[in-house]
C-alpha cells in the first residue's frame, strides 16, 4: 500500500516510521461515520516500543492513502484500541 504524509501529520511529533508501523501492523482499521469525515481510516496500534499509537489517514485519488494525524492514543480511542488489539491477539 502506498502511504505518503501530510505536514500536519508530524504536529504531534510522531515519526514517519512509528506512523507506518501501526498503518502496516493494524489488524481492523476503523473507518469515520461523522458526517463530512467519511473518508478518516483511523488506524490503533502500538508502535516498535510498545506505545499505543493513533494515526489518521485518508484515501487519495490515486489509491493512496495520506498519514494527516498521528499521536499518542487518546482516551476517547482506548475502548476501539482495546477491541483492535484483542482481535490482533486471536
Amino acid at each position: 500500500m502506498a502511504l505518503r504524509f501530510g505536514s500536519s501529520a508530524a504536529r504531534h511529533g510522531i515519526s514517519r516510521e512509528r506512523a507506518r508501523y501501526v498503518v502496516e501492523h493494524c489488524p481492523a482499521p476503523i473507518y469515520s461515520a461523522e458526517p463530512g469525515h467519511e473518508d478518516l481510516v483511523i488506524f490503533l496500534g502500538s508502535d516498535p516500543r510498545g506505545i499505543p499509537l493513533e494515526v489518521g489517514a485518508v484515501e487519495a485519488a490515486d489509491g493512496s492513502l495520506v498519514v494527516i494525524h498521528a499521536m499518542r492514543l487518546r482516551r476517547k480511542h482506548l475502548d476501539d484500541y482495546e477491541r483492535v488489539m484483542r482481535w490482533h491477539e486471536a
